[in-house]
């Protein structure tokens, strides 16, 4: 068991400073913009990256948890075909995304509080995001530890330096929007070109797309894979059109630290998930190593919340500007956020390798459901407070519910089902 633990935390280590080198960028920007812009103007960037967040699964489908699932099940030629597949079905969704989106500009911006001007850079930026976290899903259970690292890397550097040419140079919010553009851009022709060196796709070109099975699969999943980023922009939306888009910056600024929180989480999670999946064909065997695991991670939790909340607050007077300091006292409502969506992150990964799709779709979508109406009440009668309350409430509702789902699934009749 001591072994075990060890090669889970340093796995867990590494994905986490993988993770960190993007997710930690904000902070590095914070510095940049809460001197540079104003809140209104830092509002608009966190709004964008809100609108980015949902429509990432929206225009591929969550394909990439597809992916997840059946990874072990592929070869290498099968692999190629799915993820060929994929692409074809990530740009045809894009597409289609850009058409009502040029259509509807008018309605949209007036609804979104977002320039009609600039809302084409939404579903671009979010098809980079889904092509660049495909690729990353793919190097972590293909084990190119390497070149997961090196992605964000590339990404992150790229993007680092030409936002903050541009800011510098008086673009403002719509040189942020640019530089993360370009950013990602570089990061996804870096990761495709590394891709091609990895696996042969000349079979797979010859072949047509699975467009059908895939669609079919991200239409059901959609609702789960939507939990995580439909909150965000709700909250967001709720923020700007009842208390501004200032508060939507001071909203943005409490929000990037509990970012911080899930970088570690996620770092977690990216080394758990796929020892879990190779482990629970063997529940009968392993099942007292599975459920320590996984008791350790839920007590962590906690614990590293409250980390998470000492270090920030000494960090936090250097980072934020002082335009910003009423985002402090909020940084605590934010890191509890991320604490609870923790722990229904870890139910979500049970219920996900017995592709227990529906279970996961009717969880999240209680989820977001529960989060947007506690979420306006919450902004009406008690602020910025009352929407991060909202979603501590929220993602603790559903990892009540997903948990329900996971004792039918996992006794020892169902097993090895």
């Amino acid at each position: 068991m001591y072994d075990l633990l060890k090669k889970l935390t340093k796995n867990s280590v590494f994905y986490t400073f993988a993770n960190s080198i993007e997710a930690f960028s904000p902070f590095l920007l914070a510095i940049i913009l809460t001197r540079t812009l104003i809140p209104d103007e830092y509002g608009v960037w966190v709004l964008f990256i809100a609108l980015v967040t949902f429509l990432r699964p929206v225009v591929n489908l969550t394909i990439q948890d597809a992916l997840r699932m059946h990874f072990y099940e592929m070869d290498d030629a099968q692999r190629a075909r799915f993820i060929w597949s994929s692409l074809c079905l990530t740009t045809l969704c894009t597409l289609a995304v850009v058409a009502v989106t040029l259509a509807f500009s008018g309605p949209l911006s007036t609804a979104l509080s977002f320039p009609a001007q600039w809302l084409v850079s939404v579903p671009l930026a979010a098809f980079l995001y889904a092509v660049f976290y495909f690729l990353l899903a793919y190097n972590q259970f293909a084990h190119n530890r390497r070149l997961f690292l090196a992605l964000h890397v590339v990404q992150t550097a790229a993007s680092l330096g030409i936002i903050s040419y541009l800011v510098v140079a008086g673009w403002g919010w719509p040189g942020v929007v640019v530089g993360k553009i370009a950013g990602l851009s570089i990061g996804c022709i870096a990761g495709v070109f590394w891709l091609l060196k990895s696996l042969k796709f000349t079979d797979a070109f010859k072949q047509p797309p699975e467009l059908g099975r895939l669609a079919k699969f991200g239409m059901i999943y959609l609702p789960s894979g939507m939990g995580l980023v439909a909150i965000p922009l709700t909250d967001r939306l709720i923020v700007t059109h009842i208390l501004g888009l200032a508060e939507n910056g001071l909203y943005g600024v409490a929000g990037l630290f509990g970012s911080a929180v899930f970088v570690v989480i996620n770092g977690v999670v990216h080394a758990w998930m796929p020892w879990l999946f190779r482990s629970l064909p063997d529940w009968s065997v392993k099942r007292r190593q599975i459920m320590t695991v996984s008791l350790i991670f839920l007590g962590l939790l906690p614990v590293g919340g409250l980390v998470s909340y000492l270090v920030s607050s000494v960090f936090a007077p250097v980072i934020i500007g002082e335009k910003f300091d009423n985002a402090f006292h909020l940084i605590p409502w934010a890191i509890a956020g991320t604490v609870s969506m923790g722990f229904f992150f870890h139910n979500q990964a049970y219920l996900h390798f017995k592709k227990a799709i529906l279970p996961m779709s009717l969880s999240s979508f209680t989820c977001i459901a529960a989060n947007a109406i506690l979420s306006y009440y919450g902004a009406i009668h008690y602020g910025l407070v009352g929407v991060f309350a909202a979603t501590i409430a929220a993602f603790l509702i559903a990892a009540l519910i997903s948990a329900s789902f996971i004792f039918p699934k996992y006794n020892s009749k169902l097993a090895n089902a």
